[in-house]
């Protein structure tokens, strides 16, 4: 399962990438085509969907493609490009996120991706094989941006906030929406995580949340949910982990 941290340092890299290259702060109305899960594809795959974007995974280890599918990592898993791209279509054309898993040999179905004009902005291609080059050649001229060869970030440990509940979702969602109203409200990268990474992230991970704050956001954050904890207002007991320093508050 991809660590929250790992999931949130893909998100902030691909953030910055919608920046420059799309002029956005997030990669909505974009389709993200990776070829497979291995070399963290998952954890791509699941910021990618924070961030805004269609994604499109080709992968053939069934095990794989059921764990996504169970875990709520990938919202569709199909066998054919064109069940892939139907579901897709909406999604892109609506500007929602959506994740789909094709059951298809990356190499086999590239040149019908190429042939069928099915064109993604943003292109993961790990695979050295010639017989593909020449169709990640034509799906780079018509458009497709690479991926960054750096695209993984490191937080500061010193600005790492991360909070969690006692099996209390309604707690967590108080403490996001704390959140939401400490942190600027332009600051769309941080804004758009904390609203969407409980929807994306995997069932097993949505019991925590990591965000990076300023010193003075930090204390802002800690003072808020002191407030409602001395009014008894928390569904349920919180702890907060603030830059190493364990904070927890009575619901």
């Amino acid at each position: 399962m991809p660590p929250v941290a790992r999931v949130r340092a893909y998100y902030t890299a691909l953030c910055a990438t919608a920046v420059s290259y799309f002029g956005a702060a997030s990669l909505a109305g974009r389709l993200l085509l990776i070829d497979g899960l291995a070399d963290e594809g998952d954890t791509l795959l699941v910021a990618a969907s924070i961030a805004g974007a269609a994604s499109l995974v080709l992968e053939t280890r069934i095990e794989m493609v059921r764990h996504c599918v169970r875990n709520g990592i990938a919202d569709f898993a199909v066998n054919t490009l064109d069940e892939a791209l139907r579901i897709q279509k909406n999604e892109i054309r609506k500007r929602q996120p959506i994740a789909v898993l094709l059951e298809r040999e990356p190499s086999d179905v590239l040149g019908e991706i190429v042939e069928r004009g099915a064109q993604p902005d943003l292109l993961r291609w790990t695979s050295a094989e010639p017989v593909s080059q020449p169709f990640i050649d034509t799906l780079r001229q018509r458009g497709a941006r690479p991926l960054p060869d750096s695209l993984e970030t490191d937080p500061d440990p010193a600005r790492e906030v991360c909070w969690r509940a006692e099996g209390s979702s309604a707690a967590l969602r108080q403490l996001d929406l704390l959140a939401a109203q400490i942190l600027p409200q332009p600051d769309l990268e941080r804004q758009n995580w904390v609203a969407r990474a409980p929807r994306y992230l995997p069932r097993a991970l949505r019991l925590e949340r990591r965000v990076q704050m300023t010193p003075e956001e930090s204390t802002a954050f800690l003072a808020a949910i002191e407030e409602r904890a001395t009014q008894s207002a928390l569904a349920a007991k919180v702890s907060v982990d603030a830059g190493g320093q364990i904070h927890t508050f009575a619901g």
